[in-house]
């Protein structure tokens, strides 16, 4: 019986033994784990602390020259409404050469019709008299106005619609008015003579878009919502004259969009 219980005690020492030198081996493992876990977490926070700056380095340097590139396309876009408006105003100075180059044809056609009365003679229709012809009135008038005699051009121009409001050129007579009145920076009067021609001359679908268009060139400067009105009537009115894409800028000039509300809906 002695003999047995010091087996089994021999046998629970080896097992002690054995199992300290187990949870030795087992707590030098953890230990070791946890070194590595550390180092693992240290390793990985240099990483992180690397990567952001590294990141905020590179956006900085790739977000500076966008900040350049919307600087430059803000002026480009400065530079084509700049552009645009140059393009109008040559537009509408090529409607002027036109319209003289179509005037010395007229002049061309009456060669032989006669000056202009001197200041204090009886005018066209004086008592007694008939008045002259009408190509030698309409004649004369274009001579002052392309000889920059403004004044005397647009008396000669109301004598012709007085005498002849339905001839052939009264649409042009009534339109050179307005120019004249234009060229004089007489703006709300020129927008008074380009309405006459709207109003009693749509059937010319030459001169009538050019009309819209001089009206609102004569009210842009000072009388600006009126002008887009303007515009706006004559590109929906005449939307293929050359004067509506003239029209078409000045709007786009303007800060106004060329797509209507009714066009936006049935999107």
């Amino acid at each position: 019986m002695q003999r047995d219980i010091a087996q089994l005690q021999d046998q629970v020492r080896t097992l002690q033994s054995g199992f300290d030198q187990k949870m030795s081996a087992l707590q030098t493992l953890v230990q070791q784990a946890l070194d590595a876990a550390t180092k693992a977490n240290t390793n990985v926070s240099v990483l992180n602390a690397g990567v952001t700056s590294t990141l905020e380095r590179e956006l900085k340097q790739s977000l500076t020259p966008i900040a350049g590139l919307a600087a430059k396309v803000d002026n480009t876009n400065n530079d084509v409404s700049e552009v645009r408006n140059s393009v109008a105003d040559l537009n509408t100075s090529m409607n002027k050469v036109l319209q003289i180059l179509n005037d010395i044809n007229n002049n061309l056609k009456v060669m032989q019709a006669p000056a202009a009365p001197p200041p204090g003679a009886a005018g066209p229709g004086a008592a007694g008299s008939p008045p002259p012809a009408a190509d030698a009135i309409f004649t004369n008038a274009n001579r002052d106005y392309t000889g920059g005699k403004l004044d005397l051009a647009i008396s000669e121009y109301q004598d012709f619609l007085k005498f002849y409001p339905n001839d052939p050129n009264a649409a042009r007579a009534q339109f050179n008015i307005g120019e004249a009145h234009y060229t004089q920076q007489k703006n709300d009067q020129a927008a008074q003579d380009f309405d006459v021609v709207i109003e009693k001359y749509p059937e010319d679908t030459q001169l009538t878009p050019q009309a819209y268009f001089m009206k609102g060139m004569a009210l842009k400067a000072t009388r600006r919502t009126e002008a887009v009105k303007t515009f706006q009537a004559l590109v929906a009115k005449y939307p293929r004259s050359d004067s509506a894409s003239q029209a078409k800028e000045q709007l786009r000039a303007l800060g106004v969009s060329l797509t209507s509300p009714s066009a936006k809906r049935r999107r």
